[in-house]
């Protein structure tokens, strides 16, 4: 299936040549493994698949201009999980975003179903694809890379709910070595369908801590510096390809005292 190079993934302002063009085989690849390993819808595959694709370009950047670019810092570097990858949304969508704004991102993404995995692995050696481990297994429950000291850490779930201390926790535990240094940021960006929901009734189902509160997840501490709900801006650009998004900060503060 040859991979159709066009503006079909832009969601409020262009791409670049060469990120269309990887979305374009990613889709490809995606609805060409579908039948075999459900990765997406079966009605109206093609129609979804492009869709999903928009709305993840849609909410990198709603993440990024509230805050990814101030997370990012003028390191330029991240250190990135993806929780539940499933066919690889968003972390494939993401990963090309971050490339082209000149960022470097070590990834990891963790998908426990080994069909997905396997799918993961493959697309990874696609032309273009941008690089990333695949750990077949929970989150927590396998080694992983340590992270560098100079980078800020993004995880991102689509379709997985874990509470604050699971997801934070199983970093400490996974990495298995000591922290990065102290005042690391650290971005939770979950998926998040915005309707009858608020920021404190999602904090408080996700166990997210308030603003400023120190906590302890696994072998490290945090704290805390808030949460908030990105929602498509109606009449914006990009309003109908959005996702709401539930973004809370850490800040890393070491190993307890």
């Amino acid at each position: 299936m040859k991979a159709r190079f066009d503006a079909r993934f832009d969601a409020g302002r262009p791409l670049a040549a060469d990120t269309v063009q990887v979305l374009g085989v990613y889709r490809d690849e995606l609805l060409r493994w579908n039948r075999q390993i459900n990765l997406v819808s079966r009605r109206n595959p093609e129609a979804i698949a492009e869709g999903l694709i928009r709305q993840c370009v849609g909410a990198f950047d709603r993440w990024w201009d509230a805050s990814g670019a101030e997370l990012v810092g003028s390191t330029a570097t991240l250190r990135v999980f993806d929780l539940g990858s499933g066919g690889g949304l968003p972390a494939f969508v993401w990963l090309a975003l971050l490339k082209e704004r000149g960022v470097r991102a070590r990834t990891t993404l963790v998908e426990p179903r080994e069909k997905r995995a396997w799918f993961l692995e493959r697309l990874g050696r696609l032309r273009g694809a941008p690089e990333y481990d695949v750990i077949a297994a929970r989150w927590g429950e396998a080694a992983i890379a340590p992270v560098a000291e100079e980078s800020a850490i993004l995880f991102t779930l689509k379709a997985l709910r874990l509470s604050e201390s699971a997801i934070l926790g199983g970093l400490a535990v996974a990495a298995g070595a000591p922290p990065p240094r102290p005042g690391v940021g650290i971005d939770i960006v979950r998926f998040q369908p915005t309707e009858g929901v608020t920021v404190a009734g999602l904090a408080a189902v996700l166990e997210t801590p308030p603003a400023g509160a120190r906590h302890g997840a696994g072998f490290w501490s945090f704290e805390s510096r808030g949460s908030r709900l990105l929602v498509p801006v109606r009449g914006a650009p990009d309003a109908s390809y959005g996702a709401g998004l539930f973004v809370s900060r850490h800040v890393l503060l070491g190993e307890p005292g």
